[in-house]
């Protein structure tokens, strides 16, 4: 992933406009043009930095992309001072040697992608004695491949346009089936498995077979180097790594531009597609600002700055500022009636709807009537960035060869053949029992 992006910012000469090193202090308004103030930094070899002269950047455009991972959020519990041992946010984790894990008893607080990731590496590589996986909300843990297809394959729009309960069902069904029931396992999710951050694991289940790791609920107290769980369990520990997420933080914005985007105290945004304020209009963009339902940010970022792009450039514009307050209004409803209430679900997207939504503002979105060859594949596949440039502003004359590249699960076309037959079935029952009144 390094070695790709430093090729793509080579390869399109982008690192001769990259100011490194570089800390943003304030962005400010000022008529109708931004003015960005900024130190220079540099790493004084003690792990800090020291900061030299301002410089004054001026724009008409401004797109914040630091996203919503970046003030580590660290949970606080009773008695936690007491605690002898080191607490660390994942943030800080590197790996169990690095972190000097190896061989002592360690809590890992929380049940996200990292928490998972740090509790099996330190069972594994750090031989850690002990590993505790404390969850206050239990989870629903996917393998990273289903029926042999990677489990992101399966975000496709005909799932996705399911009925979201109905679609839950089908998904906590086959996770069942490949791992056995959660509770089994001691995972215990408070909620359905499409209410949340999906927590995907190859490893996880069976480590916890194997009493690698134990799950523990929710942490009532510390007492020096024991820890007091909520079921009235008791454990001691050496190392306490706390994966409970991050804070949306925007230190540099003023008061009266942050308080039009973030609500402070959460993790709510007030942004018109998670990208622009109504109050501010669409000279200041909020790139990455999204957390993904299913795989990454990057394509949900791209469609975003080429949305960004097109306005800059005059060729679309943004609507009304009454319309777009409506629709954040609508879209924090949907939300919060559809997902877990947590900090993290707050701007939660599947991408593959998002995209289509963001893209349709400036004709990228893929419209089956225009792409006959591939309506089957855009309807049951996942099929890649590369779809949001079959048509509109920055198409790519290799884009359907992309799409095509990129596989339908088996598991997905079966069903939709499936379905497809029964319809066929039902319609032909359905005329016979006309031809049979008449």
């Amino acid at each position: 992933m390094a070695k790709y992006i430093a090729d793509y910012v080579m390869h399109f000469g982008i690192n001769d406009i990259i100011n490194f090193q570089t800390q943003v202090n304030r962005i400010e308004k000022k008529d109708d043009k931004w003015v960005v103030t900024a130190t220079r930094v540099e790493d004084d070899g003690k792990g800090g930095w020291t900061t030299g002269e301002e410089e004054v950047y001026v724009a008409k455009f401004v797109a914040i992309a630091t996203g919503h991972h970046v003030t580590p959020s660290l949970a606080k519990f009773p008695g936690q001072d007491t605690f002898k041992g080191e607490i660390i946010h994942s943030a800080d984790y590197k790996d169990p040697i690095t972190n000097r894990l190896v061989g002592g008893r360690l809590l890992v607080v929380g049940i996200g992608n990292s928490a998972v990731d740090v509790a099996v590496d330190a069972a594994t590589v750090g031989r850690c004695r002990k590993v505790y996986l404390s969850t206050r909300s239990g989870a629903w843990v996917l393998p990273n491949y289903v029926f042999g297809r990677p489990t992101d394959h399966y975000a496709c729009r005909t799932f996705l346009w399911l009925p979201w309960k109905l679609a839950t069902n089908v998904l906590e069904t086959v996770v069942s089936l490949i791992h056995g029931n959660p509770y089994r396992w001691g995972l215990n999710p408070k909620m359905r498995a499409l209410q949340t951050q999906p927590t995907v694991s190859p490893t996880l289940i069976h480590n916890i077979q194997r009493n690698n790791v134990t799950i523990k609920p929710n942490i009532a107290r510390f007492e020096g180097n024991t820890v007091h769980f909520t079921n009235g369990s008791s454990e001691t520990v050496d190392h306490v790594v706390m994966c409970t997420g991050f804070r949306v933080s925007l230190p540099f914005l003023p008061d009266e531009v942050r308080e039009n985007v973030l609500e402070e105290g959460s993790n709510s945004i007030k942004l018109y597609k998670n990208v622009f304020s109504p109050a501010v209009g669409h000279t200041l963009a909020f790139i990455g600002f999204v957390q993904p339902a299913s795989g990454g940010v990057l394509t949900m970022s791209e469609t975003q700055a080429r949305w960004f792009a097109e306005l800059c450039l005059n060729h679309v514009k943004l609507p009304s500022r009454g319309a777009m307050e409506a629709d954040i209004k609508a879209d924090q409803e949907e939300t919060a009636k559809r997902y877990f209430t947590s900090a993290r679900h707050t701007i939660q997207k599947d991408p593959l709807l998002y995209n289509d939504s963001v893209a349709a503002q400036f004709g990228a979105k893929p419209q089956l009537w225009r792409h006959p060859s591939l309506a089957w594949r855009l309807l049951l596949g996942s099929c890649g960035a590369a779809q949001w440039r079959l048509q509109g502003p920055g198409k790519w004359d290799r884009a359907a060869e992309v799409v095509r590249s990129v596989p339908v699960t088996e598991f997905i076309l079966y069903s939709a053949i499936l379905v497809v037959v029964l319809l066929l079935l039902l319609l032909t029952y359905l005329g016979y029992l006309v031809s049979r009144l008449v």
